[in-house]
């Protein structure tokens, strides 16, 4: 990358450190986990069945919503500010601009996963850090398919409040209603639906991906089984083009809006 470039990943990973809301939810995300591992840790040789699927839950819910805050004003705000035609006057591309972007807030959110873990870490027995590494780059890795999509929707409106909504809308729909949508299609066909059908829909959201393979890790197949599923998580190379697909894809769309959006 260009020395301009460079600066921006420097100027957003700086601006959005300091952003109070990121700061307020990364702490309670913080408290919470070190809470869960606190809790796990009196549960002894119990503590990784207890205390994995605790926190996949609050990484599914807590992380998400960084990712989203900290990016859905990324380009409009810029617009709305009459910034962004002044950023892109200096020598850097729009598909760059928008990578640094990128990459200067996942920098922030990877700070904000590794506070909230870090401080888990200090609570955590022996046992209970055996699922904090486990934890961590999927954690990270659905943080930053959400940072992606962010992006995107960063992209697409015309105003940040219109973005912000939109942001909350995702958030709320991916994170909470999508897997009620699944359990309703389930009891709607009277479970005529196949589990490798239910697979696909479950995969093809970054979140109920996240959660499918973090299960899978702390409970093991049989888990899965006694919990209804008999699907199987996908093979690392499958999952590592998932994963691939959810994080480049949306920052890809987004530069190749920027590139045909008028800027004055």
């Amino acid at each position: 990358m260009r020395r301009v470039a460079r600066s921006l990943i420097l100027h957003e990973l700086s601006e959005r450190t300091r952003d109070r809301w990121v700061l307020v939810i990364s702490l309670l995300f913080a408290v919470l986990a070190s809470a869960v591992t606190l809790y796990g840790r009196s549960a002894g040789a119990k503590a990784v069945g207890l205390t994995g699927p605790s926190l996949v839950t609050l990484a599914s819910l807590f992380v998400p919503l960084v990712a989203l805050i900290l990016s859905h004003d990324a380009i409009v705000g810029e617009s709305e500010r009459n910034t962004l035609g002044l950023l892109l006057s200096l020598p850097i591309g729009r598909m760059e601009m928008v990578w640094a972007k990128f990459i200067g807030r996942g920098l922030a959110l990877s700070a904000a996963v590794l506070l909230g873990f870090g401080s888990a870490g200090i609570f955590a027995g022996a046992v209970s850090r055996q699922v904090l590494w486990p934890l961590l780059l999927p954690t990270l890795l659905l943080g930053l398919a959400f940072l992606s999509l962010g992006l995107l929707l960063s992209a697409l409106y015309k105003r940040q409040v219109s973005a912000a909504s939109a942001v909350v809308v995702v958030w709320f729909v991916l994170v909470f209603f999508y897997d009620l949508g699944l359990l309703g299609v389930l009891v709607i066909s009277d479970g005529a639906v196949s589990q490798g059908v239910m697979r696909a829909l479950v995969i093809a959201n970054p979140a109920g991906l996240f959660r499918m393979q973090m299960m899978e890790v702390f409970l093991g197949t049989q888990g899965l089984e006694q919990l209804g599923m008999t699907a199987r998580v996908p093979v690392s190379g499958v999952l590592a083009v998932l994963w691939s697909a959810w994080i480049v894809g949306p920052v890809l769309l987004s530069g190749w809006i920027l590139l045909r959006k008028k800027v004055i």
